[in-house]
């Protein structure tokens, strides 16, 4: 693309896979690019994955209005699916609160349980015990 508004093959391009159809980025630097139309191009290195590092306090701020809610739920540890008592989707129920919101919200709390265990070995084993507790109470109920 840059290449394309350059009106010139200045960047170096790798060619296009053919499993999928997709190039490769090939920047290796930072680079600022004047287009000869007066406009400019920041050429940065493509990032692989990103990581968050806010933590909880992070998702706190970003979604208050859902941690308020979650306070006002009948159990502490609600998880907001159809637990009895449950303001958070009484809210979704009402309108109050936007479905898209939410998901957002416990998408990203996914996100940083999955980090939060990545990090800690015992969150790991937790988790994983945790996992053959259910898969073997499904098996003992399938047995039956």
């Amino acid at each position: 693309m840059t290449n394309q508004l350059q009106g010139a093959s200045v960047q170096v391009v790798q060619p296009v896979r053919r499993g999928d159809d997709r190039g490769r980025h090939t920047t290796t630097h930072r680079e600022l690019i004047l287009l000869p139309t007066g406009g400019l191009i920041i050429d940065t290195p493509g990032m692989r994955e990103i990581q968050i590092w806010a933590g909880d306090e992070g998702l706190q701020e970003t979604f208050a209005d859902i941690e308020t809610l979650a306070q006002k739920c009948h159990f502490r540890n609600c998880q907001h699916n159809n637990e009895p008592g449950c303001v958070v989707q009484q809210a979704l129920a009402e309108g109050e609160l936007d479905y898209s919101r939410f998901f957002s919200y416990q998408k990203l709390q996914k996100e940083l349980d999955y980090l939060t265990r990545k990090q800690d070995q015992r969150a790991q084993l937790a988790e994983k015990e945790r996992w053959k507790k259910i898969h073997k109470a499904m098996r003992n109920h399938h047995k039956r």
